[in-house]
């Protein structure tokens, strides 16, 4: 089987040659798949010089079929001979069958269009386009506890705090589930919440991230250590796509500084989920709550309690990432923010969980329908809280992210509740 890749203006059109059949089955659907990971969301098949395909290439066209469609793409066939039409037809895929070779039809959402696109724009090779506006005030910000306990390892059960994971609260910190009712101290690690999801990593051992969301009446609670939470609705989104940028990636710092630019504001809740091509960032690997005083930063001790990613992790990964980030900071927020890379003189506190590869819906979409179906599709194989490496020699850098959403909100610092 021979493959050939032929851009077009609005679509990607894979030329094939030979049999599409038991043999050839796996290489059509990697070809597929390495254009689906490179941003091709509309795929047109060329059966021009293809005469003959099995079930296996008839699974393979639905399966591909099916996840593109799910993210608002299109998957057609074009120029097929008569026996295999006719196999088309009688497997129910004539619909999959262009009419035109051309394959102008790609579909626009009516969705899509009654959304009110601001503009797009390039900046440093990255493409960006935006979606809705700012909205007239900040969200409520609250802080809770104090990170400095974490260095002197002076947290204990008395710290933590339960808060309730609404639909429009976007928090991180560290935080476990129950911990109030069962006393039990040594499952607080890495926490966020967005979209009604509250989602924490135990530092019992188990290093499965474990979850709540809305169900009915039923709202998420979690305890917190620490933390930052805020409230309100992201109201603008920006996508990107860095395919023009160095490598075709975008440092998490360059999206955080081009985000803050964009929005003309100085502090800012995010939200960002994108493909990944590197995730770079730390975990705990026991409760910070165990009231022994020990520091996590201690060396040697530092390699039992944190977990780093010595290399540049979860290539070609979906990443959710929940954080805060202001400029200067000054203020109550400022002991809870750290250099987050050498893209922005910004300082924030991120934290990321990490997905299996699926493409992303282009355009405008909603963060809670996208937030459920991955979290729906499957767990999330690890929270960690993101940082940059910018070690002279030794450092793996920062996360990269190839193309994506981020919802961006200004925020403004409230209350903030300290215990002991």
């Amino acid at each position: 089987m021979e493959i050939t890749k032929q851009p077009r203006d609005k679509h990607l059109e894979l030329h094939l040659k030979g049999r599409f059949d038991a043999n050839w089955s796996d290489h059509v659907a990697k070809a597929i798949d390495e254009a689906i990971r490179s941003g091709q969301h509309h795929i047109v098949l060329n059966f021009s010089q293809v005469d003959y395909i099995s079930s296996l290439g008839i699974r393979v066209i639905m399966s591909h079929h099916k996840q593109l469609t799910a993210v608002r793409g299109s998957f057609l066939i074009s120029e097929p001979m008569d026996a295999v039409l006719k196999v088309f037809k009688l497997a129910g895929l004539s619909g999959l069958v262009s009419k035109s070779t051309q394959a102008q039809e790609v579909p626009v959402l009516a969705k899509e269009a009654a959304v009110e696109q601001s503009e797009s724009w390039e900046r440093e090779g990255v493409h960006f386009t935006s979606y809705g506006r700012i909205s007239s005030g900040p969200l409520q910000c609250r802080i809770y506890g104090e990170p400095s306990k974490l260095a002197s390892g002076d947290f204990s059960q008395s710290d933590s705090t339960r808060i309730r994971c609404d639909a429009d609260v976007v928090a991180v910190g560290l935080g476990a589930f129950g911990a109030e009712e069962s006393k039990e101290i040594n499952r607080f690690g890495e926490f966020l919440s967005v979209a009604g999801y509250a989602v924490a990593l135990p530092t019992d051992g188990s290093s499965v991230p474990d979850y709540q969301g809305i169900v009915g009446s039923y709202y998420p609670e979690a305890d917190l250590l620490y933390g930052i939470t805020a409230t309100g609705s992201l109201g603008q989104l920006l996508r990107f796509e860095a395919s023009a940028h160095g490598d075709g990636v975008i440092g998490l710092s360059e999206l955080v500084e081009a985000s803050l630019e964009k929005a003309a504001v100085s502090s800012a809740a995010f939200v960002i989920i994108a493909e990944s091509a590197g995730v770079v960032g730390a975990s705990l690997r026991q409760s910070p709550a165990s009231g022994k005083g020990d520091s996590p930063f201690s060396f040697p001790e530092v390699r039992d309690w944190i977990s780093f990613t010595t290399e540049s992790d979860d290539e070609r990964a979906v990443v959710v990432i929940v954080g805060f980030a202001e400029r200067d900071p000054t203020g109550d927020l400022a002991p809870f923010l750290r250099p987050i890379g050498p893209g922005t003189s910004a300082h924030g506190h991120f934290h990321g969980m990490i997905f299996p590869y699926r493409p992303l819906a282009q355009g405008m979409i909603d963060l809670r329908e996208t937030v459920d179906s991955l979290i729906s599709s499957g767990s999330a194989r690890s929270v960690m809280h993101l940082m940059a490496d910018e070690r002279k020699f030794e450092g793996v850098g920062e996360t990269d992210l190839m193309r994506g959403a981020c919802w961006i909100a200004p925020i403004s610092t409230g209350s903030s509740q300290k215990k002991g």
